[in-house]
């Protein structure tokens, strides 16, 4: 009787105490976070929307016979689901909900009560972080499954399992570091105006203004120099549009193989390779352009997204937040 009575007394405990680890503030700003700030319908409705919105419109506008040529999912749709979803939709998405997560808590004057809480100031940044790393998941993988799902449906593509596996996994590389710099910026600004532009500006300047002028640094010289101004000036170092691509390529490599031969033509804006044209004989030769390896670009990237959080914390750790 006497054990009997001890063993209903610690199971009682142990349910007592996992009751309260599930009401720790920890768990009750992840909570907030996630389900009230983030997981309104109508918010991930137009994500998902966004994300899936230029992909979808290429598989119903690109004829039926050009799966013909593009025997693969991936050659018939990676390049334009990896630059419109990933490059643009997903960065975009990430920054406009990460980017205000500190930034509105300090401008509103919340942040007060959050560090009376028995939470350090570093929980809550990991806390929120967490909860903009689920969100992001969540609406790549609903919007990468219904393309999966959908691009079948106008022709019988191989691939389409690799297709798959290699946008996800290059979209954890992409939701990284974007996020970690939209939330680095939320650490460092206490408007959340600037919080939000600052990584749009990065974005904007990457993927539009960057990549316009990209093709022509490739091709043009300066004076007698018979280097191109994109090596000549080494703008590589700092082309995050070309250290993603090269990142995707690296994944694309594992996966699959290697690069088709259909997408070499178009990742060359990208500063991955190069095109000379031969007028005698009208052919093109497409040379790989080797700056960084695949792996050297991922590391480079996850440094910088990795710099900048640390960066965002040790500040926000000694902002005075009673201003």
């Amino acid at each position: 009787m006497g054990e009997e009575t001890t063993i209903n007394v610690n199971m009682k405990g142990e349910k007592s105490g996992v009751i309260m680890n599930l009401t720790t503030p920890a768990i009750v700003l992840f909570k907030k976070t996630l389900f009230k700030d983030m997981f309104k319908i109508p918010k991930l409705l137009l994500s998902i929307i966004l994300m899936i919105l230029g992909p979808l419109m290429a598989i119903l506008t690109i004829p039926t016979g050009m799966g013909l040529y593009f025997n693969s999912l991936n050659d018939f749709l990676g390049l334009t689901y990896s630059f419109y979803t990933y490059c643009m939709m997903f960065p975009i998405i990430l920054t406009v909900v990460g980017a205000p997560l500190i930034a509105e808590e300090l401008k509103s004057g919340t942040m007060l009560t959050l560090i009376s809480k028995p939470i350090s100031r570093g929980g809550i940044l990991i806390t929120k972080y967490l909860a903009l790393t689920c969100f992001g998941f969540l609406i790549n993988l609903a919007s990468l499954s219904l393309i999966t799902l959908i691009a079948p449906l106008k022709y019988n593509f191989e691939g389409v399992a690799d297709f798959f596996v290699i946008n996800l996994l290059f979209s954890l590389i992409v939701q990284f570091f974007f996020q970690s710099v939209a939330f680095s910026f939320s650490c460092l600004f206490k408007k959340t105006r600037n919080a939000i532009l600052m990584p749009l500006l990065i974005i904007i300047i990457t993927f539009f203004v960057l990549m316009s002028f990209r093709p022509l640094f490739m091709y043009m010289y300066l004076d007698d120099s018979e280097v191109p101004i994109y090596i000549q000036f080494q703008m590589f170092h700092f082309d995050l549009g070309y250290h993603l691509f090269n990142a995707y390529i690296g994944v694309l490599s594992i996966i699959s193989g290697g690069v088709s031969e259909s997408m070499t033509y178009f990742l060359y804006i990208f500063g991955l390779y190069t095109q000379e044209f031969d007028p005698d004989t009208w052919e093109i030769t497409i040379t790989r352009n080797d700056f960084y390896s695949p792996l050297g670009s991922l590391i480079l990237l996850l440094s910088i997204a990795i710099g900048l959080m640390l960066l965002g914390y040790f500040l926000f750790k000694k902002r005075d937040i009673s201003r």
